[in-house]
């Protein structure tokens, strides 16, 4: 159980700070500077980017906050104007263009995924607005702690949608721990439709996922570093969406890790509700 978990808020972010503001009016929360108290959520106000946070929790100890969680409450921004809650982990399997190490991933929060999938789901009924596991992409990377991005998408309009960020910020207080077996995902889209679809559907849910396009750039060390950073139980692929070379390499790499690679038939026959 996370006994502290810190709520980072960028400035810049239309977003986040919508996502402040709703945090703010439902609770009683203690304020010292930027700083949020209530019960064992902290808000904590940066005023770059999150991208950009790397090391974010060093530097929290070293201000007297240490935290077990780390929740980047943040924009979605994509060219199809999706009306989009999401949530993701964080990490670069070429460079960082987007914040930030090359090659480097993350510590997740597999079971916080599930938790925020679901409640975003449920309180979303209605609004027009989907729910989606994200794959695997950008900064921060250098964190020692667990984190997520909860996401509102995907134009200005959602970003300022008082409503949509009285959804996120219901989601995050509501916060469920659950004990599902962790899956690492390889294959599929960059919203990993199959993988969010098993969430729903399942009793397991997901750490790291990797899609299609990335998979020829995935090494050993990197598959190895998404299976312990994901806490993982197994891999899953999307077999549709890749090829056999795909499928025969990262296999072999996963099972020389000691994991195995379950079907999504297998995962729907062990983890069907």
């Amino acid at each position: 159980m996370y006994s502290k978990i810190t709520i980072i808020c960028s400035a810049p972010d239309q977003a986040s700070m919508n996502i402040k503001e709703n945090l703010l009016a439902m609770c009683d929360w203690e304020c010292d500077g930027n700083v949020y108290e209530y019960d064992r959520f902290r808000i904590v106000e940066v005023d770059k980017l999150h991208i950009f946070c790397d090391h974010i929790d060093h530097e929290l100890v070293e201000r007297g906050l240490s935290t077990d969680l780390i929740i980047f409450a943040s924009k979605h921004k994509s060219d199809n104007n999706k009306r989009l809650f999401s949530a993701h982990f964080t990490g670069n399997v070429g460079d960082n263009k987007f914040g930030g190490n090359p090659h480097e991933l993350a510590p997740a929060a597999p079971q916080v995924l599930k938790s925020f999938l679901y409640s975003m789901r449920d309180l979303a009924t209605n609004t027009g607005y989907g729910v989606s596991m994200e794959s695997t992409h950008h900064g921060p990377t250098a964190l020692m702690v667990p984190s997520i991005y909860i996401e509102i998408g995907s134009t200005e309009n959602e970003w300022v949608d008082s409503g949509a960020g009285r959804i996120v910020a219901a989601a995050i207080l509501d916060l469920h721990e659950f004990d599902a077996p962790v899956a690492v995902g390889f294959g599929g889209g960059h919203y990993a439709h199959r993988q969010t679809k098993l969430i729903f559907e399942t009793t397991i849910t997901f750490g790291h996922n990797f899609p299609k396009y990335q998979l020829d750039s995935l090494d050993y060390s990197l598959i190895r570093d998404a299976m312990i950073k994901s806490d993982a139980d197994f891999a899953y692929f999307d077999r549709k969406s890749m090829n056999a070379a795909q499928r025969n390499r990262i296999r072999a790499i996963v099972e020389n890790l000691g994991y195995d690679v379950l079907r999504e038939s297998t995962i729907r026959e062990r983890f069907g509700r």
